[in-house]
């Protein structure tokens, strides 16, 4: 495999390592509960938000400086999606279902701890030399921790039973499903 192609999948990898990479603590939500429908488009925005930075990023040109300045611009634009996701969710309080408040602590917690790691990353992402011999190992030494806890909240999230009607029904999950459907 060529250098730029090695390049190139190492910094794909890592820019999704690093959105994918929050998890942990509960954050307190809103008081009132809100309908489902509204708190899944929010959930989805944040999705089709990150997906539009990602998908940008992988237009970067194979140059190292690129790269780096594509991931940069994937990293601030994931950033800002989950912070404002997170606060939307926060702002629309608990999904009207049975275990509400339990669903809004863990999207929002995933959400803006996402946002923070991301946040944390970039000083670090900045600091990185591209004309470094070895500029793809220190990128990848950047990478995000293990993702298993994060798939697992955000798959528990969009597979609940009362959840899964209201991301049917939302305008903005129809297009994320469309968006990311093969072509």
């Amino acid at each position: 495999m060529p250098s730029s192609r090695r390049r190139s999948a190492a910094v794909v990898l890592l820019a999704l390592g690093l959105a994918l990479a929050g998890c942990g603590s509960s954050k307190p939500a809103a008081a009132k509960d809100s309908d489902p429908t509204a708190w899944a488009g929010a959930f989805c925005t944040g999705i089709s938000d990150e997906v539009a930075a990602a998908l940008a990023f992988t237009k970067a040109q194979p140059t190292a400086q690129s790269q780096k300045d594509a991931v940069l611009a994937f990293v601030d634009g994931s950033q800002q999606a989950f912070a404002s996701t997170a606060h939307r969710l926060d702002a629309l309080g608990p999904p009207r279902i049975a275990d509400g408040k339990r669903v809004q602590d863990t999207a929002v917690s995933y959400f803006s701890n996402t946002a923070g790691t991301l946040a944390g990353q970039r000083p670090k992402l900045a600091a990185l030399d591209p004309n470094a011999p070895d500029f793809v190992m220190q990128l990848s030494k950047l990478g995000g921790p293990d993702l298993t806890a994060t798939s697992a909240q955000a798959h528990d999230l969009v597979s609940n039973p009362e959840l899964m009607p209201a991301f049917r029904a939302s305008p903005e999950c129809q297009k994320l499903g469309t968006a990311a459907a093969p072509r």
